[in-house]
């Protein structure tokens, strides 16, 4: 089958007419629940326009790749449990399945898509997730994943204060550390040092929140991000004392938390 004529077929879900093949030359269970699944995106008309976008061969190729990995999904969905997406959900997401080509991200939208398709989680598969993925990096998608088996990242700032005889006193500080995490260690990261910024924009999206509190049967893990920076630290207070300044160090640990937003965008979005 040509690369035309498969677009066609794409093209003529919900017609009823995808009774021949997507990928090739047999029909396959996953093509014909995404049929079901999609059944009425053909009466939108943007669709009409999805040709038009898929003449680049790069577009298509993503387009393809996305909905393949989507109908792998399905194919794990009993066929009595698959129904029909929304439109303000199925719409959006076939959009980007023509330009997303991180892995990370078109996997959270193949992931919401799935969810939408199938009774058990369809009510998990908030429209407004679509938009959360937009904003989403590579890397913070790699840190929801670490997410789905932990509730919350240990976090640690370090102060040098102004020493007074009244440690009450100690108004005066710099952060020497802030927002020192473990997660460079436990998740391969492209670009490490953004870690701050990352945990800034997943608390702006509502999927986490700062905590001014933390558990401590996870003393080990402040243990050991103080470790990670032991270097650093040591070399800050070196310099304090070779220049007789006198300071005082503290240690706040706190702790960041999945908010519930972010429990369920897990479940529609990041978790297989």
């Amino acid at each position: 089958m040509n690369e035309e004529t498969k677009i066609n077929a794409l093209v003529n879900i919900g017609q009823s007419k995808i009774v021949e093949k997507v990928y090739d030359d047999t029909l396959s269970e996953p093509s014909k629940k995404a049929g079901e699944a999609l059944g009425t995106i053909i009466n939108i008309g943007n669709t009409l326009l999805w040709p038009i976008k898929w003449a680049n061969e790069r577009t298509r190729i993503f387009f393809q790749n996305n909905l393949k990995r989507y109908e792998e999904k399905l194919d794990k969905i009993p066929e009595e449990k698959i129904t029909e997406v929304p439109t303000e959900i199925s719409m959006p997401i076939l959009e980007r399945f023509t330009y997303t080509s991180n892995e990370e991200l078109s996997n959270a939208f193949v992931n919401l898509l799935a969810s939408a398709s199938s009774t058990d989680n369809i009510n998990k598969a908030h429209p407004g997730f679509i938009y959360v993925i937009d904003r989403l990096s590579p890397d913070e998608a790699l840190i929801l994943k670490y997410l789905v088996d932990n509730d919350n990242i240990p976090m640690v700032d370090v102060r040098y204060h102004e020493f007074f005889e009244d440690p009450q006193r100690r108004t005066h500080y710099v952060d020497i550390l802030k927002d020192a995490t473990l997660l460079e260690k436990r998740v391969t990261l492209k670009f490490p040092e953004n870690v701050y910024l990352y945990l800034d924009n997943l608390v702006s999206l509502g999927l986490i929140h700062r905590q001014e509190f933390y558990y401590p049967n996870m003393e080990s893990e402040y243990t050991e991000i103080q470790e990670l920076y032991k270097e650093l630290l040591d070399s800050v207070f070196d310099r304090f004392d070779a220049l007789q300044i006198n300071k005082a160090k503290s240690v706040l640990k706190r702790v960041c938390e999945k908010t519930e937003y972010c429990r369920v965008f897990i479940e529609a979005c990041i978790k297989d």
